[in-house]
């Protein structure tokens, strides 16, 4: 078995959204009061694989079968001594980086 470079790049197969804390092993810190909705993403890599991940973009109006999508890194969440956990998901082609 060896290593396969996946493209940063793909395209949105298909989609949906978590509108509800997902339970345990889901740990982000959110508590129901905290949590906000979010949309994941099946995303075409190449003729590679196909990849579920988190999208940037919640606005259903934003979001369709087919659109370009590129990799971004964020932090998921923060532990108590600053450790930061990080995560991926997929933003709309030539936008620019959530802050």
């Amino acid at each position: 078995m060896g290593r396969v470079l996946l493209p940063r790049t793909g395209t949105l197969w298909t989609w949906t959204t978590q509108e509800f804390l997902p339970k345990e092993p889901y740990a982000s810190g959110e508590t129901p009061e905290t949590f906000r909705p979010f949309a994941v993403g099946l995303v075409q890599l190449g003729d590679e694989v196909r990849v579920e991940g988190r999208l940037t973009v919640s606005d259903p109006e934003r979001i369709g079968f087919g659109m370009e999508l590129e990799l971004e890194i964020f932090t998921f969440r923060t532990e108590g001594d600053g450790t930061e956990v990080m995560s991926y998901a997929f933003r709309p082609r030539g936008e620019q980086e959530a802050s």
